[in-house]
């Protein structure tokens, strides 16, 4: 775990004391928090629009869940942020098939969806408002939005994921992990549960002259391929890798292959690195799908 991972999940006696001392900034930031979800007016755009979202800090599989749910549909288009990206504003990322800019514009996750062929379109956008509109311009017929949950103004179906481990403290930031009080967990529609809702699932061949390299927000969730490779190499989420220092990791452990996640792979994919992909797969219970479709159908009858 790094610094901030432990003191969020499983602090020490300082890491505590530290929270407890910043507890005023943590009332600042959830009056304003909770100010900011009802001084907007909600916003009908009488399409189906399906959010998934969490309440903590920190990578609880929302793009794997997502991924999973536009194999259910037809014309998905999936409207993000595209956090860490090296632009702004709203820029089209795919379209018909076709992926339209590179991941340092539309960043990591925007471009592992992009890679995802039950996705139609691919918008990121700081303000949803303009994704969503850019999405039924395209012909959208349903939208997922990625990591929108507190996006209360927009009329959308609000799944909630509840990530493992739990934060350690039921504070809001910067206190605890929790990017909003946990009673607005009652706004969801539905709350995800690994393990009930929805069943995670990886694999990749040994492979003893490779290493693990990784910047997803939980390595650990890796750890049954850890005794798979000759060494495993961590590093911040979001992390933007740099040819020379994998290079450099490769040589140092005489392997010839990286082996990574596909949201780490569309970073690197023009290296020229000889790359085996952790094949990260959610599969949705049945009564998770019959939820969603029912959803989705409800909008028949409206058009």
């Amino acid at each position: 775990m790094t610094w901030l991972e432990r003191y969020f999940f499983n602090p020490s006696f300082f890491q505590k004391c530290l929270a407890f001392a910043l507890l005023p900034l943590s009332f600042l930031y959830t009056l304003v928090a909770i100010l900011n979800t009802k001084l907007r007016s909600k916003i009908d755009f009488k399409v189906p629009i399906i959010s998934v979202g969490n309440l903590s800090f920190g990578g609880n599989g929302k793009t794997p869940l997502c991924k999973a749910i536009s194999r259910e549909f037809e014309g998905v288009f999936v409207v993000l942020r595209g956090y860490k990206r090296q632009s702004k504003g709203l820029i089209l990322v795919k379209h018909q098939n076709q992926i339209l800019c590179e991941v340092d514009k539309s960043g990591d996750e925007a471009m592992e969806y992009a890679f995802c062929k039950s996705v139609e379109g691919v918008i990121v956008s700081e303000d949803r408002i303009k994704g969503i509109k850019e999405a039924l311009k395209l012909g959208a017929k349903l939208i997922l939005l990625d990591d929108a949950f507190s996006k209360f103004h927009i009329k959308k179906f609000d799944i909630l994921l509840e990530g493992k481990p739990l934060p350690y403290f039921n504070f809001t930031l910067p206190s605890g992990a929790y990017r909003l009080p946990l009673y607005f967990k009652k706004k969801a529609d539905f709350i995800a549960k690994e393990g009930e809702d929805f069943y995670r699932h990886s694999f990749v061949k040994e492979n003893v002259k490779a290493i693990l390299v990784t910047a997803i927000a939980k390595p650990y969730r890796l750890n049954e391929h850890f005794d798979k490779v000759r060494a495993c190499y961590f590093f911040n989420d979001h992390y933007s890798f740099k040819k020379e220092e994998l290079e450099n990791l490769l040589k140092k452990h005489h392997c010839h292959t990286l082996m990574l996640t596909f949201k780490d792979y569309v970073k690197i994919k023009n290296f020229g690195f000889k790359c085996e992909i952790i094949e990260l797969n959610v599969e949705l219970s049945e009564k998770f799908k019959k939820l969603l479709k029912a959803y989705v159908r409800s909008f028949d009858a409206l058009s």
